[in-house]
């Protein structure tokens, strides 16, 4: 039978006081986590005392809990070290905010030691603490066992050759929010960020303020698209070798035949303040035909002009999942917002779309109080003004595509020989007989081939070939020239062949290619 206590009281004021000494006595847990902390401040005094530095008071005051913020904290190289030995074994902590520290390799591996221990660790903050090569490639391994949900590696000045731990961190099985804003990631060596998306488990990404542009804006936008891919029966296995006892081991057995790529889960893109332009608004409109999951897409000044714009509504208009989209600061005339703004509006599903420091015209306001009618759309913009909107032929006339080639009008030239011989093509070119080309002579072998071409083409082509620069091409000079342009064609073959996948995004370049059969230039007009 339970034993309960009994205490007689002489009145009511020793029964209150009595209850109130009961409140104010500790809890068991409350006497454990007082002893565990102050093992703790013991713990890191020792650690402040062997690398001879002062107590961080900062951090002294928040041992014991659960939120660790010493962002802007001015920690000199050895303040770190001592404060990640002490935290090493905290079980407890779900926030650590790091933002601020100037880290070394020794001080990035203190803080995979602790990343590698710790299995509670929800957010992670370590912008502006100088993580990018090495460093990165040492935190990243620890990250790829931890169970981080959320990670700041913004202003850490990562390039293009840390694109494959960026991969890595797209990849990673648990986190959910990952911030790359303010570094350096370009053009290059993006091929591994594209292929990552396919497994990532990401619902929102931050890629802003980088330079990403051309192929790397291509790359990221295919990776985000629905593909089919057919691949061959193999069996592989990598290790790759990030840091000391570090391991990362990679295994790929795939089945003969087909299976879908997609990315399932990203919710928010955020690509403000890049060069996206034309080509990666191309890439963007394919992926937004075929992705269903993205919900809000930012693209604010990303040198997005009326062309480029056109070419993203293709994809918007058969994109049903899309709700909001941010287009502030790019370059989109108040003459142009009645016709593409107002056919956004009328054939997408947004229901939220931001034109900050934009103006539009008042035929536009008028088109959006109509659309409002039938359904909940919203539109921030600057102000409205009486701009007259340009009709729709003089629209596509302004924003008709350059007529220009993806050859080089070297290779122009002499793809235009066909199978003749240089010296059969070079009387074939001299059409007075004085065994001489002129500047004349070249311009009218284009006009012929149907090709036109700027006196730019030809001064490029005739300062190549004439050796002893008097102005004119002699049967030497031009076989001369055309033993040169064979050795350059072989070395860029490899480069043409890697840049062929790029060139249907490019708005500045036309097909050109000579036919199999026929041997004549053939150019693509329908763009």
């Amino acid at each position: 039978m339970e034993k309960k206590e009994c205490r007689m009281f002489r009145s009511d004021t020793t029964y209150l006081l009595y209850l109130r000494q009961q409140k104010s006595l500790p809890s068991k847990e409350e006497i454990k986590r007082q002893t565990e902390k102050k093992k703790e401040i013991l713990l890191y005094k020792g650690a402040c005392q062997k690398c001879g530095i002062s107590c961080v008071s900062r951090f002294k005051h928040q041992i014991g809990s659960t939120d660790i913020d010493l962002s802007n904290s001015c920690l000199n190289k050895l303040e770190p070290l001592a404060i990640l030995y002490t935290i090493k074994t905290g079980h407890t902590i779900r926030d650590l905010n790091l933002s601020g520290t100037n880290m070394d390799i020794l001080s990035s591996r203190y803080l995979s030691n602790f990343l590698k221990h710790n299995k509670t660790l929800n957010n992670l903050n370590i912008s502006k603490c100088l993580v990018h090569g090495d460093i990165l490639k040492t935190i990243v391994a620890a990250l790829l066992t931890s169970q981080v949900r959320t990670l700041d590696v913004g202003k850490n000045n990562i390039q293009d050759r840390d694109n494959k731990m960026v991969a890595l961190l797209i990849n990673h099985k648990t986190l959910k929010e990952l911030y790359l804003s303010h570094n350096k990631l370009e053009t290059r060596n993006t091929r591994p960020i594209e292929f990552s998306f396919a497994s990532s488990s990401l619902e929102i990404l931050d890629l802003s303020w980088n330079c990403i542009r051309f192929t790397g804006a291509v790359d990221i936008s295919r990776g985000l698209m629905v593909r089919m891919r057919f691949v061959v029966k193999c069996t592989d296995q990598l290790h790759v070798k990030f840091a000391q006892n570090a391991l990362l081991e990679l295994k790929c057995i795939i089945s003969h035949g087909f299976f879908l790529q997609r990315n399932k889960s990203l919710l928010r893109l955020n690509l403000s303040w890049n060069g996206f332009g034309f080509e990666g608004c191309v890439a963007l409109a394919e992926m937004l035909k075929s992705n269903n999951i993205l919900t809000e897409l930012d693209l604010t000044n990303n040198r997005i002009h009326p062309p480029a714009l056109i070419a993203l509504t293709r994809g918007l208009a058969q994109n049903k999942t899309l709700k909001l989209l941010n287009l502030s600061l790019n370059p989109i005339p108040a003459s142009y917002s009645c016709i593409l703004f107002g056919n956004i509006l009328q054939n997408t599903s947004l229901n939220h779309l931001i034109l900050k420091k934009m103006v539009v015209n008042e035929e536009f306001v008028e088109l959006l109080r109509n659309v409002q009618q039938t359904r909940d759309v919203q539109v921030e913009f600057e102000k409205s003004l009486p701009v007259p909107s340009l009709d729709h032929q003089t629209m596509t006339n302004q924003v008709r595509a350059p007529w220009l080639f993806n050859l080089d009008p070297l290779a122009l030239l002499f793809m235009l020989k066909e199978k003749n011989r240089a010296q059969d093509f070079f009387n074939k070119i001299n059409r007075d007989g004085d065994n001489v080309l002129s500047y004349d002579e070249f311009k009218e072998l284009f006009k012929r081939a149907g090709v036109p071409v700027s006196q730019l083409v030809l001064d490029k082509i005739i300062e190549f070939l004439d050796k002893n620069k008097d102005g004119s091409i002699d049967l030497s000079e031009f076989l001369d020239g055309d033993k040169r342009m064979k050795k350059i064609t072989r070395g860029h073959a490899k480069e043409n062949l890697r840049r062929e996948s790029y060139t249907k995004y490019s708005r500045s370049f036309r097909e050109a290619k000579i036919d199999a059969k026929t041997f004549r230039l053939d150019i693509e007009s329908n763009q």
